[in-house]
């Protein structure tokens, strides 16, 4: 299959955008660029469009586009964004700044993504792919899968997001959470202040309270951790 074909933007690109909420124009950034993996149900392309959203929100150009494999409950979804001056939302091979793997199998999936300047940050929690299922196969061990990941990448963050977002009271906040690590890691370039909004804004203020508490939560976890008070796994 051939995976790039089904690329297609799902953000139009920002040329000239409005200054930021203080009325000054932020400057051309280098380009950066994320791929977001995991299986269908988990919120890929809702992640990949919040990032989108939040660099428009902070007076950034972005793409954001997405591709499929097997885009049903438990196949394997891909979506990118691209922020800076840009012409497509593709990400090229060893290109990554950043890859978040909201499942750990969908993240190893993407390591032709990947190089010594990639920083990768996955959820600890497995869920068994449907290509697993339909081929028979046994599901790696996680060490096995992050020794991949570590080998490709340049740093390698290991989040119990599951945990997290079943903390908050639903699991489907897991997405939003790994966002926030993001942000606490200082892994993205869109500060919270506009990511914040952003998540308000997408939720269409249904359930936009417990949104971004899950997003403060997930940066909360990893600057606790970096304090010492809340330890990441691996």
């Amino acid at each position: 299959m051939c995976r790039l074909r089904c690329l297609r933007s799902v953000l139009p690109q920002r040329r000239h955008l409005p200054g930021d909420r203080s009325g000054h124009r932020r400057a051309p950034v280098k380009p950066w660029s994320l791929v977001v993996a995991g299986v269908g149900g988990q919120g890929v392309i809702t992640t990949a469009r919040l990032v989108g959203r939040g660099a428009i929100e902070a007076g950034l150009d972005a793409r954001v586009g997405q591709i499929y494999g097997l885009s049903q409950r438990g196949g394997s979804v891909e979506a990118t964004v691209r922020i800076g001056p840009v012409s497509t939302a593709l990400v090229s091979r060893s290109s990554a700044d950043v890859v978040l793997g909201l499942e750990p199998l969908e993240a190893e999936r993407t390591m032709v993504a990947m190089s010594p300047q990639t920083a990768v940050v996955v959820n600890a929690t497995p869920i068994t792919p449907t290509s697993l299922t339909l081929s028979r196969s046994d599901y790696p061990e996680l060490g096995v899968i992050i020794d991949q990941i570590a080998a490709a990448a340049g740093s390698v963050h290991v989040i119990e997001g599951s945990a997290l977002a079943e903390g908050l009271g639903d699991l489907r906040l897991l997405n939003v959470v790994m966002l926030g690590a993001l942000d606490g890691l200082g892994l993205l370039p869109v500060p919270g202040d506009a990511m914040v909004p952003a998540i308000d804004r997408d939720s269409g203020r249904r359930d936009a309270k417990l949104l971004v508490d899950a997003y403060r939560a997930g940066s909360r976890s990893v600057t606790e951790a970096a304090t010492g008070s809340s330890p990441l796994p691996g």
